[in-house]
This record gives structure tokens, sequence and C-alpha cells, in this order.
């Protein structure tokens, strides 16, 4: 059985921190079905895009079919009080419980830590989110992780880019910060303006892999990659797979061709005045709260339902009162 981080684990896959649609439902699911580690989504102080009054979507279907998947997923949307219950369920699956982070500074993080990490197993903490956080480059977001390590109780983890791994001296850096482990993905984090984007594309995983192997291969600290859901061709050469938002797609059993479709600039906004309604026929929903012709009760904007359901299953419409309508009593 693999260890990671210092932690022994009963198989060899788990979900990474790139799930942005992490729900209980899905965490019970994977846990039965042999995962043996659970990433949160990666969670900073705040979300730039957070507003009381406006909802943004989490997930962007860009194409789906013979060549894989093309998503975009907007990272550092999740709350503390989610995050919180991801990892109480998590508690009780009795899998390994990994808490994400990203911070442009010490104080950022260590109030992550504070308000999030009592009994977690490791903290992982997102080298290139931090980055476009902080507006510095990874010199710095280095010397931050190593100051956040010297204060954790809980083995530090490193997630890298592999586009970037190639660019450092990968085994240096982890010595330099005392971490117990790293997390290679394939995918790209980037930021406009204030809007953070993750493209999750099954293109660049092989090529990305093959140019860090050799430095990998040469590191003492275990190493886990970031993967799609479907079997990846190298996947015997992984000593420990986490899988990405396309897990998601798995479990819900979409497996309907989609035509491609433009990559934003950024999200759009949605009223929180307006809310979904789900017409007969409609079914995938990360969290399970499409049940049925009607209102979505619960609903979190996170957008999977109108980028799964066919177009006009799912729309948004206002709930009006009498008083809303000018009727009286």
């Amino acid at each position: 059985m693999p260890r990671f981080a210092g932690l022994r684990l009963n198989s060899d896959w788990g979900l990474s921190s790139e799930v942005e649609l992490l729900s209980p439902a899905l965490l019970e699911h994977a846990a039965a079905s042999g995962a043996s580690i659970a990433f949160t989504p990666t969670i900073a102080v705040s979300d730039p895009l957070r507003d009381p009054q406006v909802g943004y979507a989490r997930f962007k279907l860009i194409s789906y079919g013979d060549e894989g998947v093309l998503a975009l997923t907007r990272p550092l949307s999740s709350s503390l009080d989610e995050v919180s219950r991801l990892l109480a369920v998590m508690r009780g699956l009795g899998i390994a419980r990994v808490l994400s982070v990203a911070a442009g500074n010490l104080k950022d993080a260590l109030a992550l830590i504070d308000a999030l990490a009592s009994g977690v197993d490791a903290v992982e903490f997102d080298v290139g989110l931090s980055c476009l956080l902080a507006g510095e480059d990874v010199a710095y977001v280095r010397e931050l992780a190593g100051e956040l390590s010297a204060t954790l109780s809980a083995p530090l983890i490193l997630k890298l880019s592999a586009a970037g791994a190639n660019l450092i001296n990968v085994a240096k850096t982890a010595a330099d910060v005392n971490a117990a482990a790293i997390v290679l993905t394939p995918n790209v984090v980037y930021k406009i303006g204030r809007h953070f984007f993750r493209l999750h594309s099954a293109h660049m995983y092989p090529a990305l892999l093959f140019s860090v192997a050799e430095s990998l291969a040469a590191m003492d600290v275990s190493v886990a990659y970031v993967t799609r859901a479907e079997q990846e061709p190298l996947a015997s050469l992984m000593p420990l797979r986490l899988l990405d938002v396309t897990y998601v797609l798995q479990w819900l059993g979409y497996a309907t061709p989609r035509a491609r479709s433009s990559i934003p600039l950024s999200w759009r906004g949605v009223s929180k005045s307006l809310r979904v309604y789900a017409r007969a026929g409609a079914r995938y929903c990360p969290y399970g709260l499409i049940r049925g012709e009607g209102f979505v009760e619960g609903c979190n904007l996170c957008g999977a339902c109108f980028e799964l359901n066919e177009p006009g299953l799912v729309e948004l419409a206002a709930l009006l009162t009498p008083s809303d309508s000018g009727g009286g009593p």
C-alpha cells in the first residue's frame, strides 16, 4: 500500500483539491469505490468575487468527446463553512483528510489553518494560486511556505504546476520548505482581473509529466499526480493518482458529447434574486438537489446543471409573491 506525506493509504487513488464541485454524496461514493484520501477544494481567506447579491458559477464545460474533457473551474470559491462540513464528512468516512489552502501572506495562511486545520492529516499549500494572490513569484511563495511549515503540526504538501516544475529545482524546493510530499498538476491556473480560472485539459498531461519525470524520479519525498477520472495510459507509472473535476462527470454518469464552446474571459454573475428552476427530465446536479420539476432548493449556483442538462431543462426564474406582482389579498 502506498505511503504519502507520512500517511499509510489503503489504495493508490483519491480526490484532488481540483474537484471544485465536491459534495458529501460524491465523497461517500469515492470512499465506497476505494478512494483512500481526499483533499478539500482549495480555499483562501476571501473569494474576490463573493458578493451577497450576485452568485458566480464554479464550472464551465468547454467540450466533451473522444479527445477527453476540456473544462474550466473557478478556484478559491469555497467558503469556510462549506470546507468545514466537507472535512466532517471525510472524518466519518475514515479516509485521509487534507486541507488545501492558498494565501498571499503568512497572516492569511495562518487564519485558514486556525479555522480549519484541527485534526486534519495534512495541509496542501497551492503554490500557483498563492503566487496569483500575492502578486509575487515562486521565490516569495517558497519562503512563505517555509514559514507556514514551521508553524504546522501536520505535514505540509506542496502543490506545483507541472508546467512550472521543470523551471525550478523541485527537490531543493521541497527540502527548503520541509515539505512532506509534492502534488503535481497538469492543469493551469491563471487570473484575469478579479477572476481566477483553472483549465482542465486532457491534452496537457503526458507531455508535462515526461518533462519533469527525471527530476521527480530522484526525489526522496513522495509525489502524487492530479489526473483525469478516465483511465490514463500512464496510470501505472503514478504511485498516487488524485482525480480532478472530471471525476464529477463520471460519477454523475454524464456521457453526452458536447460541441466545443468558447472559453470566457470572466465569469458571468447571476442575481441571487433569481432561482434555478428544473423541468421534467433534468437530472445532473453534483449536490443531488434536482428532485423532479420545480425550483431547486439550496442551490449554490455552481452552474453544473446548466452545462450538463439539455438546453431548456434548467432555467433561471424569479419566484414572485402576490406583493411582488401587485396583487392584493
